[in-house]
């Protein structure tokens, strides 16, 4: 996906842990869903290995980056309503040494609107994807036809 250098991307966590069907997970998240119109969004049963119970999500959301000030000033501005939408604290938002990529964490999704538990923010490219690089593989794929 591409961004524009006035966008705010988020990657947003959630685990809803009481949460045990795909069913019931996707009808809890659906609200925020609709309110907050996700460019992508996946959601998967934690892993019985893992640390997390019941059920995980990513959410990929875009808003513009607003306020007025220095880069970081600004992402702070922009980032503040959603954390605070999700019941986290935008106290704790930690921006980089480059001001333009920070992240909120709070360590726990129990008790957290939606099971929010982690948002990762940078302007003008996906936190996961930085270099905003297609996944290309050279391999024809032959193996996997039938």
């Amino acid at each position: 996906m591409r961004f524009s250098p006035d966008d705010v991307v988020f990657r947003v966590r959630f685990n809803l842990e009481e949460v045990t069907t795909a069913e019931a997970a996707l009808h809890a998240w659906l609200p925020l869903v609709a309110e907050l119109r996700p460019r992508a969004l996946e959601f998967e049963e934690a892993s019985p290995d893992g640390l997390r119970r019941g059920f995980v999500a990513n959410m990929l959301v875009v808003s513009p980056l607003t306020g007025a000030g220095d880069v970081p000033d600004r992402l702070r501005a922009s980032v503040k309503p959603l954390i605070e939408r999700l019941g986290m604290d935008a106290a704790k938002f930690e921006v980089d040494e480059e001001g333009n990529r920070g992240f909120v964490d709070s360590k726990d999704a129990e008790g957290m609107p939606y099971g929010a538990y982690l948002i990762f923010a940078l302007i003008g490219e996906d936190p996961f994807n930085p270099e905003g690089e297609e996944m290309d593989y050279e391999d024809t794929g032959e193996d996997l036809l039938p």
